[in-house]
């Protein structure tokens, strides 16, 4: 029996790395999986923005929301799915901005 693999990708894709940036004025360290380095870096060149800029305004868009976020690069991690997805299938009709039914009901399995 043959195995199937799902995903085929580099596992260098995995390796966090530490990188230095200016959020809005403020120098700060993020440390972030090489795969969103990736994303990011493609999504600041589409925009014509530095790196630190674009995160810049992802932090002031979540500023100005009003939103509490725990956990800024796990915010930065779902930035860059949801960027993709918008990117990639415009058409895709999820609802990005209701809360995951995951936080409603226990998952049982």
């Amino acid at each position: 029996m043959t195995h199937k693999r799902y995903c085929n990708f580099s596992t260098d894709l995995l390796r966090p790395r530490q990188r230095s940036i200016r959020v809005n004025g403020l120098a700060t360290c993020m440390r972030l999986e090489e795969i969103y380095w990736s994303i990011i870096e493609e999504l600041a060149r589409s925009e014509s923005l530095t790196v630190g800029k674009l995160i810049s305004r992802w932090a002031m868009e979540m500023d100005l929301a009003e939103e509490s976020v725990w956990n800024f690069t796990g915010y930065i991690r779902v930035v860059c799915v949801v960027q993709l997805i918008n990117r990639m299938s415009p058409t895709l009709s999820m609802d990005f901005s209701r809360q995951p039914a995951s936080s409603k009901v226990r998952d049982t399995q």
